[in-house]
């Protein structure tokens, strides 16, 4: 009976002893003085946190780190921002550090998108003023989790207009997700209802309002010219949009041919009726409001620049009409 009490007491010593190596195993840092910038975003909670702190080797254990967390009563006081942490850092320490909020300054960049840009044109322009590799971004521009964002088959036309700032430390991904995430909040509710009753979706309004992107000048005639490409569509007219047929081309020409209007592509809205399959560029506020509340009382089913370096364009309701401001246009032009 005693050697049985005895090793039940050795056992328990023993469980006890390991138990207490554990937990200070779990307890301690890694360890190596590693010095790690350290990014919190908005909306992180504390259990991302903890992950994403073993992640970077500076808890041994994301699970042991909540759990302190919560015990110490700061797993909701988290902060956002970037902190400057050590591998060897204590454990509280670091976990405080994040609760207090202190940051470290971090080196930023900006850079502006205008409005009208293409897939390719946004990704070189990020490359160059973020200085990320072109081929990172083309690959992250085709990651399926991103795209999940917008429902779409591509980011052509979903990379928000605007003027960023972006962390050095930041990748193609996360630069791309942040630019989409933009353009997701900056869709007005209101403009759900609107497009339903016109029988248009949200995908589709992008669509259009890409192209009314590309062929307005003037923030006052986009409603106007969007309201006529969604007459033209109600009864049956192909669009004839030439900013339609320069995407398919892959280049802007000042004037395009009779050739250039037989280009065989889906996007040339000269041969094919409706809209065509995707957005041509990403449109601004200004155009997608536009498409939300056009300006159809006029009736106009036809434009045409004034060529007279206004930007402004003269509107038609008939071929007539058109075909008259056309010859207007062309005795005005400013060469």
């Amino acid at each position: 009976m005693k050697a049985r009490a005895s090793a039940g007491i050795l056992a328990a010593v023993l469980l006890a002893a390991a138990a207490l190596l554990s937990f200070r195993w779990v307890s301690s840092p890694p360890g190596g003085g590693r010095e790690v910038l350290f990014p919190v975003p908005r909306g992180w909670g504390a259990g991302r946190i903890a992950g994403a702190l073993q992640d970077s080797g500076l808890v041994r254990w994301s699970t042991f780190a909540l759990w302190r967390a919560e015990r110490t009563g700061v797993a909701d006081r988290f902060q956002a921002g970037t902190y400057l942490l050590d591998s060897s850092m204590p454990l509280d320490t670091i976990l405080m550090r994040i609760a207090e909020g202190r940051v470290v300054p971090v080196p930023t960049h900006w850079v502006t998108l205008p409005e009208g840009l293409t897939l390719p044109q946004s990704l070189q322009t990020l490359s160059a003023s973020l200085g990320i590799p072109l081929d990172s971004l083309e690959q992250a521009a085709g990651d399926s989790s991103l795209l999940a964002l917008t429902g779409a088959p591509g980011l052509e036309g979903y990379l928000f207009p605007e003027t960023y700032e972006f962390a050095d430390s930041l990748g193609a991904r996360e630069v791309l997700t942040s630019i989409v995430d933009t353009g997701l909040r900056r869709w007005e509710p209101a403009w759900d209802p609107a497009l339903e009753r016109m029988g248009l979706s949200r995908r589709q309004a992008v669509v259009l309002a890409s192209i009314v992107e590309r062929e307005a000048r003037v923030d006052s005639e986009r409603p106007a010219i969007a309201g006529v490409f969604l007459l033209r569509l109600s009864a049956g007219m192909r669009l004839e949009s030439c900013a339609t047929v320069q995407f398919a081309l892959g280049e802007v020409r000042e004037r395009l041919s009779y050739a250039d209007l037989r280009i065989d592509s889906p996007y040339n809205t000269y041969r094919h009726g409706g809209l065509p399959p995707g957005p041509i560029c990403s449109p601004g506020t200004a155009s997608l409001a536009a498409v939300a509340d056009p300006d159809t009382t006029a009736g106009y089913l036809y434009f045409v620049s004034r060529e007279d370096g206004s930007g402004t364009h003269l509107f038609a309701r008939d071929l007539a009409g058109h075909l008259a401001n056309i010859r207007t246009a062309r005795s005005h032009a400013v060469h």
